[in-house]
């Protein structure tokens, strides 16, 4: 019934993605085009900080979480990807830092579509990564064109349906129980339609104690050209079942890393997805000088979890959710300047059903809520791109947005807790850009973003329905940057510094421990140091490097009588560093990376610091052709020189309970075949 559902709330779906001009395309090895949803541009003409990861860099990858993309972008910040049942904890220049689980502050898109929700939660577990084929991500304030919480942008980009017919299998396995398999194919159908089908199965035992998880990703893509347009739909189904393992204290990992909180064990802790979305875009040109697109799309998700402790602490939930958008982009000339306008609209809703019931240790018991609770957005943006001159380049925009946030309380016995909470918010954007000399260019960008919290987030402390001294955060994000590609070159610069008021922080309940609830905290100021470089040396070696330098501090926050102004915000480290050398030829290649962290806290007291640590990988594969396919096995291992850090950290977590220790060396193998 569920999915008739899906494919009624389907049938009338459309949405945008505005088209600019065809960028012009260069034939330097290192050439990149932006092509996020709202924009397609060469990379070196935007005016942003802006990085793209292609599928070469993720040769021999393990593909088992997003980290792997996200550890070589400068101002980016990922943990967690051991604890499936808490998902990657991303963060952007400080944004979705507070995420206890999927991420929060970040817009990110897949193939143009959304995956964060209307009330700015997002979840990764859908993503396919050995489909993946780009991922770019936009750091800074971006809520003129992305909306309610993009703080950053990541857009995700899977291949376009093949003409030519194709099939790849491949599997792999390593330590800590992992197994993984993957299925894909793609080629024409007839009557000019194209079709890419793949599924990806991962299985894994986990480090820790109580960390199985099985993961089951389904991806359908089709597509077609008409005399008017060009139509794709995408499909996609997730089935993951998981354990979550906790957090330990200090004293627990010194005792034993491998071990589970007891509480845990206890309860069970643990949770179960089951998901189906469908996405619907359409592009077409009006005319030489305009071109439209429409977006639309919808799912379903069932979602149940074990929390460690008894009240309340198994939750159950059925969302339904989806949205349309617009896009109209027309190349003008006024004035005697040559321009560039977009114009948008989007609309976007959710629904959940959430319960919450006792967990009597892992078994479900009474229950302790019932309430419906509802999310709905609307915008209208514009955005213009003005040549001023042949040099110069000036962007402008403009963006207004709706958030209703509702909670219809259907659970009678503890009173009626039902509410409405209405956020709305304008954004502007502006960015000089100064084209100092061809592929190169200076650039200054002013910008605004808001980040309203999520209807999870919105939990009451008290009891139920929405908490009532919880309202959004804003943000103003200055940045100063220098980019350039020349040849086999690729270099990005960029200063920023941001001034967030009522930054949204977690903290954890003594009587919920595991069950995270939000404060505002006043204000907050962050500044910083990108840079990065890629690099290829005579056509076989690549040389890739991201460093951040940045300082986030509380400028001014009390609470419960304490006074944190001053402090740094926790879950964040001042200095970040990614090197990699690989050796790439036709027949083989080799990559060996390093990644390094400054020290950090893990409370906005600042009283618990979290070691800095360095940690290498290695990885190789060999390719060949071989009884009508292309092979390609391959090994890796991760944690090279056996260091202990921890893969995660628990904000504010009660009683100390910090720390999700990281798996010591480990390697794994596998082999990819394809078949043409």
């Amino acid at each position: 019934m569920r999915i008739r559902r899906l494919s009624l709330m389907a049938a009338a779906l459309c949405s945008t993605c505005a088209v600019a001009a065809p960028a012009e395309r260069d034939e330097g090895p290192l050439e990149v085009t932006i092509t996020a949803p709202v924009t397609q541009q060469p990379w070196r003409e935007t005016p942003a900080s802006v990085t793209v990861v292609d599928e070469q860099a993720r040769q021999g990858a393990q593909n088992l979480a997003t980290d792997e993309l996200f550890n070589r972008i400068p101002g980016v910040f990922a943990l967690n990807a051991q604890n499936f049942s808490q998902g990657v904890r991303l963060s952007i220049r400080g944004f979705g830092s507070r995420a206890n689980f999927g991420v929060r502050g970040v817009r990110v898109l897949l193939d143009g579509i959304p995956l964060t929700l209307p009330d700015g939660q997002t979840e990764l577990d859908a993503l396919d990564l050995g489909l993946l084929e780009t991922t770019e991500v936009i750091r800074g304030s971006a809520s003129t064109l992305y909306g309610n919480g993009a703080g950053g942008v990541v857009t995700f980009s899977t291949p376009e349906p093949p003409r030519e017919p194709y099939s790849t299998f491949a599997a792999a396995a390593g330590e800590y129980g992992y197994r993984q398999g993957r299925a894909e194919a793609g080629g024409e159908l007839g009557a000019g339609w194209r079709a890419l089908g793949a599924v990806s199965v991962t299985r894994q035992d986990g480090f820790r104690d109580h960390s199985d998880v099985r993961s089951d990703i389904y991806t359908a893509k089709l597509a077609r050209q008409f005399s008017a347009g060009d139509l794709d739909i995408t499909l996609n189904a997730v089935e993951i079942d998981s354990q979550d393992p906790g957090g330990i204290s200090r004293a627990d990992v010194r005792a034993d890393r491998r071990q589970a909180r007891d509480q845990n064990l206890l309860f069970d802790g643990g949770e179960s997805i089951s998901q189906q979305r469908m996405g619907v875009t359409w592009r077409a040109e009006l005319s030489p000088v305009m071109e439209y697109s429409l977006r639309g799309w919808a799912g379903l998700r069932d979602f149940d979890n074990r929390l460690p402790f008894v009240d309340g602490g198994q939750v159950d939930f059925e969302r339904e959710f989806g949205g349309l958008a617009a896009a109209l982009t027309r190349r003008v000339k006024w004035a005697g300047l040559a321009q560039q306008i977009t114009v948008g609209a989007e609309t976007e809703a959710q629904q959940d059903d959430r319960r919450r019931f006792d967990n009597n240790q892992g078994q479900r018991g009474a229950m302790t809520l019932d309430q419906e609770e509802k999310a709905s957005s609307w915008a209208l943006y514009v955005q213009d791109d003005i040549r001023l001159a042949s040099e110069w380049l000036l962007t402008l925009g403009l963006r207004y947005d709706r958030v209703r946030l509702a909670v219809d309380d259907g659970f009678g016995s503890d009173g009626n807790d039902s509410g409405v909470r209405k956020l709305r918010d304008f954004s502007y954007s502006g960015a000089l850009a100064w084209f100092y000399s061809p592929g190169h260019q200076l650039y200054a960008r002013a910008s605004t973003s808001f980040e309203t919290p999520t209807v999870a987030e919105l939990a009451n402390p008290a009891g139920g329905g929405f908490n009532p001294a919880l309202g959004s955060a804003d943000a103003t994000n200055y940045e100063l940057g220098l980019k350039g590609e020349t040849g086999a070159l690729r270099y990005e610069l960029a200063a920023f510094r941001i001034q967030v008021e009522d930054e949204l922080v977690s903290f954890e309940l003594a009587g919920q421990p595991g069950r995270s609830f939000f404060r505002n905290a006043g204000e907050s100021e962050r500044r910083g140091l990108e840079a990065s470089a890629d690099w290829v040396w005579r056509d076989v070696w690549r040389f890739t490097g991201a460093y951040t330098w940045a300082d986030y501090e509380y400028e001014d926050y009390v609470s419960g009588g304490t006074d944190f102004s001053g402090n740094e915000l926790p879950g964040l480290p001042g200095q970040r560093l990614f090197a990699e050398v690989a050796y790439e030829q036709p027949d083989h290649y080799v990559r060996l990376n390093l990644k390094a962290y400054d020290d950090f806290f893990a409370d906005d007291g600042n009283t618990a610091r979290v070691a800095g640590y360095a940690v290498a990988n290695l990885r190789a594969g060999w390719l060949f052709r071989a009884a009508g396919a292309r092979w390609e096995p391959y090994a890796g291992i991760n944690n090279l020189l056996d260091k202990d850090y921890n893969d995660n950290i628990r904000i504010n977590a009660f009683g100390g309970r910090y720390f999700e220790p990281a798996p010591g060396r480990n390697v794994y193998a596998g082999l990819k075949a394809t078949f043409y």
